[in-house]
């Protein structure tokens, strides 16, 4: 039997006092309470699945069996694809398992009620908690480091364990070519991992890399370079989409949902 979750328990996690919580939970104007504070007493209320009544709780509870996916706007013909295949893979995966999908372009700028968890693919660490201080369903970062990974799950690929294995596969002398991403933490960590990483946006760009060893990820570059690629250069494709990703993004949807405690918010697959 799941322990109760109380008052005390959300004022702790949220490092504020019981009467903070329960201002912002009655919604008291009379009290001045900071919008930073009262954001994080509703996303900790959420993420525990604390509610002061009954009603609330069979509100928090409900399901509508969807679920909303956020994805950056770009001009890039390649990154649309991108975009469009992970969600048709992210769709076909989810009907299996009898939920809808959702799409949601990042111009969409208002609270989003009418699904059961918000994944964010792709994002930036910023919008992504802009999303967050504007919504309060379990929300998770795909494909996307984000600063705080103790409230929020993420899930990415194990971009340390992928470097080993380029290295096997081609020794030092390699290029880990991406779509360009507005995730500068996932940037980061891949510059301090490769030896040599290149971003595009068109498919111009793609002939300048045809003449080298690449390392690549994504669906849409792998199909546009196989036969591209010229005599001597290997193509080395390690999809960061995979069922396994898949089910390791259902299994923390569903321990954010039941407000269930996970050993770690980070996964690498």
């Amino acid at each position: 039997m799941k322990k109760r979750i109380t008052i005390k328990d959300v004022a702790r996690e949220a490092g504020v006092s019981v009467a903070t919580v329960s201002y912002v939970m009655n919604n008291r104007t009379d009290i001045q309470i900071s919008e930073k504070t009262r954001k994080k007493v509703l996303q900790i209320s959420n993420l525990l699945g604390y509610s002061p009544n009954q009603a609330a709780q069979a509100l928090v509870t409900s399901q509508k069996r969807m679920l909303a996916v956020y994805m950056p706007e770009s001009p890039s013909i390649l990154k649309k694809a991108d975009q469009m295949y992970v969600l048709d893979f992210l769709s076909s995966f989810l009907q299996s398992k009898n939920y809808g999908v959702i799409y949601l372009s990042a111009s969409h700028k208002d609270c989003y009620n009418q699904a059961d968890a918000i994944v964010c693919y792709d994002m930036s660490s910023d919008y992504f908690h802009q999303i967050g201080d504007r919504n309060f369903v379990p929300l998770l970062a795909l494909d996307s480091l984000i600063a705080d990974n103790q409230l929020f799950f993420q899930i990415n690929t194990d971009y340390q364990k992928l470097s080993k294995q380029a290295a096997e596969h081609f020794g030092a002398d390699y290029t880990l070519l991406l779509l360009d991403t507005p995730n500068l933490e996932k940037k980061a960590l891949l510059e301090e991992l490769f030896p040599s990483v290149s971003y595009i946006s068109e498919p111009g760009e793609l002939t300048g890399y045809t003449s080298q060893n690449l390392l690549v990820v994504q669906h849409v570059l792998n199909e546009s370079l196989k036969s591209l690629m010229e005599p001597g250069a290997l193509l080395y494709y390690a999809p960061v989409m995979t069922m396994e990703k898949a089910e390791a993004l259902f299994s923390c949807m569903e321990y954010a949902m039941d407000r269930t405690p996970a050993h770690s918010h980070d996964v690498q697959i």
